[in-house]
Order: C-alpha cells, then structure tokens, then sequence
C-alpha cells in the first residue's frame, strides 16, 4: 500500500454535501425534492393522472418512501449537486421500491436495477467479492451518469427515461419512425405506444409519484416524516480487511454492517477497490478512532491459486478444513472441480487466523446480505418476495 494513501477516508458533513446548500433551507427532504421538480410536461396526461390516484388510493409511495429512509438524503443530494430535475430521484421507486437488495428475473440488481453488461459499461465493479450494483454510492454515481448520458442523447427527460428502462436503441429507433410518419419533433406520447407495455407504463409511473410528492394534500398522500440531513456517514476503505473486523472496530454487529452494504459478498475487503461504504455517523467515527490502534491481524482469509485442477474434498483435505467452508466460500455444483487458473478464498486456520467455526459463520453472513430479493415491479402493488415464475414487467436495465 502507497504510504501516502490513507486506509480510511470519511467524507466531509457526513455525506457529500452539496456546496453552498445549507440543510436548514428546507423543511424536510420532500420540500428539498419539491425544490427541484423540472419535469412538468406530462402534468395533464390522463395516464398520469390515473396512475397517481391510483398509488394515492393504494399508499404505495408512502410505504416505499418509509422504505427509503436514510438512502432517499443521498440520493437527493447526489442529483442537486449534477444541477439535475429531482424526478430522477424517483425512478429507484418505481425500479425497486429503494431496496439495494432487489433483483429482478433479468439479472438486474439494486436500487437502480443494473444488468451486468451496463454497470461494466459505468464502472460498477463486479467480482466475487463485492457486486456494487447493491452499493449505494456507486451504483448512483453510474446512474446518474446514464441518464446524463442519454438526456444528452434525447434531449427530453421522459424520453431519456424511457431509454434507461428499455434501451436507447430501442427509443432511438421508435423516434426514427415517427418521423417517418411525419411528426417532426416526436416526444415520449408519440412513441408510447409502439414501446414495450413496461417502458409505456414506466415512465407515466415515474411522473405520477411525481405529483403526489409535489402536491401530497391534494391526492391525501401522508409522507412519512424524513429530515433534510443526512443519516449516514460515507467512508472509503483503503486496505485489505475483514468484514467482520470492520464491523467490530465500527461498533457494529456484522449484520448491521452488512444490511446497510449488501454489495459486500465476501468475508473481506479487498483495499484496491477503494469500497465505499454507508455507516451510521458515530460508526464512522469510531472506525476511524480504532483503525490506528488496530494491532492484530487485519485479514483472517487466504487467497489460494489452483496449479492442478482438485475436488472441493481434495481442496478441504489438505488445507485441513472441513468440506462446507471450502464449499460455502467457494460455490460448486456436486461432481465438478476447481479448474487450473482459479483462486479459492480460504480461512487462514492455523496461520493465524480464525477457526473454521467463525469462517463458516462469516461467509453465511455475507452470503445472506447478498441473497437477493425477488420483487414485483412497484407497479400497483408494494415491492414483495415472490416466485420468480409469477413476475412480469420488471426493468432489464
């Protein structure tokens, strides 16, 4: 590691504050949203409107707005710093009622519902030891870099919109055929019929929940009460260590560390990636007061390179571990083996590190954070489990 890099950062006001915006200025978070509202050209679309009475009569923004709590500040924040219409920070509602843990039957994963191929394309890091689709940080930062991108492209938000939830070839293409239909400057309305049912549907959703948070007293929506501040502190990690580990220096069960960073799929950090995590502020705090007076070992795990291809019993029996930690950490169909070339995570055992006991326990617990759920698209119902055969119109992002 460069001396001169730190191994944990804290960003400044607990989360990236936006300059020269003070958290006083609005009543709540929604009056900060409220702020700033900029797409209003579908206000009177019947679709619209229908939707939103709808979700009004269904209390399905106020349960995924409960849902959102102290991620909703980050988000909001992130948008006003790119100077961007707060509608934006509505699409994780309809995308995946707000939770970093949702997955849909297309691989799309997290608040945002990336598929893999396009979190690559936005430097969302994928591997075996952290899948940040279900980062928060990162996966906002790629998504609002998307629908910038593809606003430059459309020049329309409910177009650029669309794009996001369909393709923009698939817009782009439906434009072009407008136009030969004769509309010369064709908007979402003119091509929402000729796109998927989900993206027709997609965008209206998003502009409807739009007008419940902008006028909640005229459709007697009540938002649960969320203050403009922020509820997490963001910290950059810097260095190879056990998730269980910077739990404990946090103060935190590993279980809250893990809630709050579901992205996290292994029992350790890999100090390259330069993670970025959520921690409640005097979490942070204390990581950052017990780093430095850290004296024992700060990774428990072995990365173990295969020169000649071996069973999992193989692996287990001479490494001296019991046969579920080696399959638990490093997942294989019954009768296969671990090729030439692979890298096995395994505990440290007698090197040093931890017992067999507590490795199985690590890896249990971040494979749980990673379990994630499937949902129905926030549609017209709330976000719930339900078997992957039943689900219809969810995101391919």
């Amino acid at each position: 590691m460069a001396q001169n890099i730190p191994e944990l950062e804290i960003e400044p006001d607990g989360l990236l504050a936006t300059e020269g915006v003070q958290v006083t200025q609005y009543a709540d978070i929604w009056a900060r949203i409220r702020a700033g509202l900029g797409v209003g050209e579908m206000d009177a679309d019947p679709a619209v409107e229908r939707i939103a009475k709808r979700f009004a009569s269904s209390g399905l923004v106020e349960r995924i707005a409960e849902r959102s709590g102290g991620f909703l500040y980050y988000v909001v924040d992130s948008v006003e710093q790119r100077a961007l219409p707060m509608e934006l920070v509505l699409v994780p509602f309809v995308e995946s009622g707000y939770s970093l843990q949702a997955a849909s039957h297309a691989e799309a994963h997290g608040a945002w519902q990336f598929i893999e191929s396009t979190a690559k394309n936005y430097a969302i890091g994928i591997d075996r030891f952290r899948d940040d689709r279900r980062n928060l940080v990162s996966s906002t930062r790629a998504a609002l870099d998307y629908l910038e991108a593809l606003h430059a492209m459309f020049e329309n938000w409910p177009l650029a919109l669309a794009a996001y939830n369909c393709g923009e070839r698939r817009v782009q293409n439906e434009l072009e055929r407008a136009k030969r239909r004769g509309v010369k400057e064709p908007d979402f309305r003119d091509i929402a019929s000729f796109l998927p049912q989900e993206t027709r549907d997609y965008v209206p959703r998003i502009l409807a929940i739009r007008k419940l948070i902008a006028n909640p007293g005229g459709y007697k929506v009540v938002l649960p009460a969320l203050e403009n501040a922020p509820q997490y502190t963001v910290v950059e990690v810097h260095r190879d260590i056990d998730v269980a580990l910077l739990a404990k220096l946090s103060g935190l069960r590993s279980e809250s560390l893990l809630k709050l960073n579901p992205s996290l799929s292994a029992p350790v950090i890999l100090g390259r990636h330069n993670i970025r995590l959520l921690l409640p502020h005097q979490a942070a705090v204390q990581l950052a007061e017990n780093m430095p007076r850290h004296a024992g070992p700060w990774v428990t795990w072995r990365m173990l390179r295969i020169t000649r291809a071996a069973t999992p019993a193989e692996i287990a029996q001479r490494n001296k571990l019991p046969l579920n930690v080696v399959l638990q950490a490093n997942p294989l169909p019954e009768g296969h083996y671990y090729e030439i070339g692979s890298t096995l995570l395994l505990p440290a055992g007698r090197h040093g590190g931890i017992d067999s006991a507590q490795a199985q326990r690590a890896v249990l617990l971040t494979r749980a954070s990673s379990e994630c759920m499937v949902l129905q698209s926030c549609i017209g119902d709330d976000a719930r489990v339900v078997p992957p055969s039943t689900i219809n119109g969810l995101p391919r992002r």
